[in-house]
């Protein structure tokens, strides 16, 4: 028989394996990962996912598009440009469809001009939003662009387009001014619509003139050809900045072969 001390001893040790298996069952529950319960648990780094608790990493939060700068410029001609610089700091996700607001005012912040538009935006890139020949608001002084929507797509491989520019010529007179490139698709998609910007710098950076066109049906490895004219005149040692550009997050801007639809496996 046990002794009255073995026996209190005995007892003891009973509670304190039960007090065990609770606080371990307790510890258990709130902090094992499950991985599928909706909830940050255990060693998870966020919800349901972790390398070490999970075995996968977790995705990158979608950071905002960045608004760099909105440049307000006055032609010689009387008219008004706006330049906005967008810049996208994700890695892994674009946007095909970019909601802004533009706004222009006078000195007393009065609403003198507004433009609701759409754009797109690659992963990590940095490019140019212009409005050309603002007419009737010869007192504005200042533009603001609101971004008032974005439509996010993740990107699963190198989101590069292979356009390039050559052949580029700049010929300014005192009436005005000529811009010629020849654009070269080297991507192995035929594209039913291409975006192309210029933004012109003085010597000092400073944004002068913008302009701005597009053209239909750039099939792949071809030259396409450009020409636009500002009907004023620009310094002769000006700076014409050029962005080619198309929204390949929309598949009907793949054209057809053989009767059925491209699709850019990188996007979808």
């Amino acid at each position: 028989m046990l002794s009255r001390t073995q026996k209190q001893f005995f007892i003891g040790g009973i509670y304190i394996l039960i007090a065990l298996v609770i606080a371990g069952g307790v510890y258990w529950s709130k902090y094992r990962p499950t991985c599928n319960d909706g909830v940050k648990n255990g060693q998870e780094e966020e919800v349901d996912c972790g390398t070490l608790a999970c075995g996968k990493a977790c995705a990158s939060p979608v950071q905002a598009i960045q608004l760099q700068s909105v440049q307000l410029i006055k032609t010689p001609v009387g008219d008004f440009d706006v330049a906005a610089v967008l810049y996208n700091p994700n890695a892994d996700f674009g946007a095909d469809n970019i909601a802004y607001n533009l706004i222009v005012t006078d000195l007393k912040g009065e609403d003198l001009y507004h433009h609701l538009g759409n754009s797109y935006i690659l992963p990590g890139q940095t490019k140019y939003l212009i409005q050309t020949s603002i007419k009737g608001i010869s007192t504005a002084v200042s533009a603001e662009l609101y971004i008032t929507g974005v439509e996010w797509q993740k990107i699963a491989d190198d989101p590069s387009l292979n356009f390039t520019i050559n052949r580029e010529e700049f010929t300014p007179s005192n009436q005005q001014a000529v811009y010629e490139a020849v654009i070269t698709n080297q991507s192995n998609f035929d594209f039913d619509t291409i975006d192309v910007s210029m933004v012109v710098t003085d010597n000092s950076g400073v944004i002068i003139a913008t302009n701005m066109t597009n053209f239909q049906t750039f099939l792949s490895r071809t030259d396409r050809s450009i020409k636009v004219i500002w009907p004023f005149a620009l310094p002769a040692d000006a700076r014409v900045k050029t962005e080619v550009g198309t929204n390949v997050f929309n598949n009907a801007n793949f054209l057809k072969r053989n009767g059925t639809q491209e699709k850019f496996q990188q996007y979808y």
